[in-house]
């Protein structure tokens, strides 16, 4: 028997973003060929919660449905879990291949030789987290042949407006800030603003790309796989 897919996301006031995640859920559970419907649930902002979904739901494959591992991935989805026992965690999107090609496709969409790319997180008081995303700006500017920068819209870390600014003065005349987000909502329309205040343009939000609904089917995949070698929040059954 298939066992139901649960994606765990942040959560967002922001109906379309709300409707890029369920959509992104729908079209991975189409992929696999699942006899119910993917099950979203959201830890924080919205509902329903990660807590009332898991309730309705027997032996999920849980994916969470963040580009970086930060504390929401960290301890927000892990607890919601502990009490049910055959739950597996697959790892989060990260630095995955899937998304830095999303990416770097964004960013060819509004400009076929940018000489400089800055890609802009929400942030994360996680270190290793802001580190995902400096690894993805790196892989990037290997994809595309550009420089690149990292900066962040919340928390510790480079602001966007001030890595801009650091990208004209050494030069770089064709900049595109990357929107290093899965969804429309209050980052997604912050990064635009700092976008249009220096005079660059943004990329649009990466959930309703192929690609991210490729990775959560792998993320799925992997997880049910006998041989799949993971740890217990890498893709095998929780206590």
């Amino acid at each position: 028997m298939s066992r139901p897919l649960v994606v765990a996301a942040h959560g967002t006031a922001s109906p379309e973003g709300q409707a890029v995640v369920r959509g992104c859920a729908d079209r991975a559970a189409a992929a696999l060929g699942l006899p119910l419907p993917a099950v979203v649930g959201y830890v924080d902002v919205c509902g329903p919660t990660l807590d009332e979904v898991l309730a309705d739901v027997t032996d999920p494959v849980v994916v969470p449905f963040f580009l970086a591992s930060g504390y929401h991935v960290k301890h927000d989805v892990p607890s919601a879990l502990e009490a049910l026992p055959g739950s597996t965690l697959t790892p989060a999107l990260g630095a995955a291949d899937e998304v830095v090609d999303a990416l770097a496709d964004r960013v060819r969409e509004v400009d076929a030789e940018p000489d400089a790319v800055l890609v802009v997180g929400a942030g994360s008081s996680v270190e290793a987290a802001r580190a995902e995303v400096a690894r993805v700006a790196e892989l990037v500017g290997s994809r595309l042949g550009t420089a690149t920068a990292t900066a962040f819209l919340s928390g510790p870390g480079p602001r966007a407006a001030c890595a801009l600014t650091a990208l004209r003065i050494a030069g770089h005349t064709r900049v595109v800030l990357a929107t290093h987000l899965l969804s429309p909502g209050w980052f997604a329309t912050k990064a635009q603003w700092v976008a249009e205040a220096g005079g660059v343009v943004a990329t649009g939000p990466l959930g309703t790309h192929d690609l991210l609904r490729d990775l959560v089917v792998r993320r799925y995949r992997e997880a049910v796989a006998p041989s799949s070698g993971h740890s217990h929040a890498e893709g095998v059954p929780l206590p």
